[in-house]
């Protein structure tokens, strides 16, 4: 098991509030909610890395026409075959 550190901040008293009252309404405890927080955000600025990532590589080599319908031709023959 990894060890915890204590650590201690400052927030509006509004936010505390709201804060408090849904870690109770869910039952989670204050580090909890902390922690679970912080994942959140984690994975949330991964996911913009990774789009920043895509939109640039999008920039760099875009779509041309030709790619485009070809992507839609295949795409209808395969399609066109499935039992809706």
């Amino acid at each position: 098991m990894s060890s915890s550190v204590k650590f201690a901040i400052s927030i509006p008293d509004k936010e505390f509030k709201e804060l408090e009252a849904f870690r109770k309404k869910k039952g989670v405890s204050r580090s909890k909610l902390i922690l679970e927080a912080i994942k959140l955000w984690k994975e949330t600025k991964e996911r913009e890395r990774l789009i920043r990532i895509y939109e640039e590589g999008y920039k760099r080599l875009p779509e041309n026409l030709r790619d485009i319908e070809a992507w839609e031709k295949a795409s209808l023959s395969v399609l066109s075959q499935e039992d809706w």
